[in-house]
């Protein structure tokens, strides 16, 4: 699991008046210091986010929401979906399938940049180089448009688009596609930070007759 996030992206349109132009507003460069700073504060985290999937080939959209949670001193994570519950303690990471009624338990691993929503708010790192596209509000929040492409051959997302908040230097939206043409969107909403916790978040319960398969 990438619980060991260290990189924020974290996500708004001003208008650009007169001559003036992304660069000279912001550099990419200036843009990711200022979200590392802002990581750098950040000993917790709760927020919402939407999934929305248009499979191409279906021509189909699909959403979701859901609810996270990190606790990044302890590397700890919950998330909480219509479907499914993940949650971290920074050492075993704990999958729950509701429809299966299956946890399929796992070592969380770190450093890796994923699909996951927390992978997508301080975990990129140096494995993407970032270009400075232009401004466009979410939700009518100005944001910087960043565009992030691999700079080495990935197991991952090869290239991806983010937008972040001008205010907060939070990560407000993830648009990325698949070889496949399909084309996820995620969205972040009301951010809470550095707010206690309850320790229990990181703990997986279940309901009863539910089987355990542990792969660590």
């Amino acid at each position: 699991m990438a619980a060991h996030l260290w990189f924020c992206l974290f996500t708004g349109l001003i208008a650009f008046q007169g001559s003036e132009t992304p660069a000279q507003l912001h550099t990419a460069e200036d843009i990711t210091g200022k979200m590392r700073e802002r990581a750098d504060g950040v000993r917790s985290l709760a927020a919402r986010y939407s999934v929305t999937t248009y499979a191409a080939v279906l021509d189909q959209r699909n959403e979701s929401e859901g609810r996270l949670f990190l606790q990044r001193d302890k590397n700890r994570l919950r998330l909480e979906e219509a479907g499914q519950t993940i949650v971290s303690d920074g050492e075993s990471l704990w999958t729950y399938v509701h429809g299966n009624r299956q946890v399929i338990v796992s070592p969380a691993q770190e450093g890796a940049a994923g699909t996951r929503p927390d992978e997508f708010i301080f975990n990129y790192s140096n494995q993407y180089r970032y270009d400075l596209e232009g401004m466009e509000p979410v939700d009518g929040t100005p944001c910087y448009v960043l565009g992030l492409t691999a700079v080495a051959p990935t197991d991952g997302i090869p290239a991806l688009r983010i937008w972040v908040d001008e205010g907060t230097w939070l990560t407000k939206q993830v648009v990325y596609s698949d070889d496949m043409g399909s084309e996820t969107t995620l969205r972040f909403m009301d951010f809470k930070l550095n707010t206690k916790l309850p320790p229990g978040l990181f703990t997986m319960t279940t309901p009863e007759n539910v089987e355990w398969v542990d792969l660590r």
